[in-house]
């Protein structure tokens, strides 16, 4: 029984190790088309839109964290801080790709645009981002996808185990937020 349970532990350990070296591996190319030149106020504009977005997580820890019973105040907390990390590495990844990469049938953008977010660089790019670079766009949305799980967490906080939490976000992530946004 123990021997398994420490397989099934390195199993996600595997495959973050994989998917690490895989973009170790992947070559980073430039931004895909080049709009106008980046304007500096749009760009301040967006980095403090982007922060001040990337503040609302540990806002709303705080105000979940108000509303639960004494013993799973940590627990609650933590299910909202946890978003940042693992939806950060999953819109870096695979999630930037499907929300707006280029539109296969109108219904999700193709996987392989921007994997492991080849191609976004700090070049502007004409049909998403005209006048900021294209990463701060790209960073500007990972926000909104990181906040959107967090939101949930409210309906079932002290009612789901972290690991099922986990999940949760990586499936509604890359199942429903990503083609949702494209």
């Amino acid at each position: 029984m123990g021997r398994d349970f420490k397989l099934k532990g390195l199993v996600p350990l595997l495959l973050l190790l994989a998917v690490g070296i895989l973009g170790a591996t992947t070559s980073v190319g430039t931004a895909q088309q080049v709009g106008g030149p980046i304007v500096a106020g749009d760009t301040a504009w967006m980095l403090t839109a982007t922060a001040l977005v990337l503040l609302m997580t540990p806002g709303l820890a705080f105000f979940y964290g108000g509303m639960v019973n004494r013993k799973n105040v940590i627990a609650t907390m933590l299910q909202s801080l946890a978003a940042i990390g693992v939806v950060s590495l999953l819109w870096v990844q695979v999630g930037f790709s499907p929300a707006f990469g280029d539109s296969l049938g109108g219904l999700i953008g193709n996987p392989l645009s921007y994997f492991m977010f080849q191609g976004v660089a700090g070049a502007t790019q004409m049909q998403l981002s005209l006048t900021i670079p294209l990463a701060l766009f790209a960073l500007f949305q990972m926000k909104f996808a990181i906040i959107t799980p967090a939101l949930i967490t409210g309906s079932f906080a002290e009612r789901i185990r972290f690991s099922a939490y986990l999940v949760f976000i990586c499936l509604w992530s890359v199942l429903i937020y990503c083609p949702l946004a494209h």
